[in-house]
């Protein structure tokens, strides 16, 4: 009984949070998006090194699909999104993972769902 009432004010809370902070957008990739992302743009991140100028991210982004033929039409629609936004990041030292997550590729995780696993973990003791 204890159990379902954790479970269920959990679900309270959760149900309280997305409505309060909006709705997951729908256009969110899902595990091989957001994987083939942060690939691409960790190579991306490793030729680069201090050399963050426009011109180089742009030419080490040409290349990054290449890397990935399996998934390379995957790969190319998740770059070409919005390279901008791609250069903006790597030029103000975010981590492919912020990047692919601002692209929409990868689903966000925040500190409420690291809260519902502990949370969830200690129910099963």
């Amino acid at each position: 009984n204890t159990m379902k009432a954790t479970l269920l004010a959990i679900l309270v809370i959760a149900s309280f949070f997305a409505f309060s902070f909006g709705e997951i957008k729908s256009n969110v990739g899902g595990v091989i998006e957001c994987e083939v992302c942060e690939f691409a743009l960790g190579w991306v991140e490793n030729k680069i090194g201090e050399n963050k100028t426009e011109a180089n991210i742009e030419n080490f982004l040409d290349k990054a699909c290449d890397l990935i033929r399996i998934f390379y039409n995957t790969c190319v629609t998740i770059i070409k999104a919005d390279v901008p936004l791609i250069i903006a990041g790597f030029q103000n030292n975010e981590t492919p993972t912020k990047i692919c997550t601002d692209l929409k590729a990868c689903p966000v995780t925040d500190q409420f769902t690291i809260c519902l696993l502990y949370t969830s973990d200690a129910a099963d003791d």
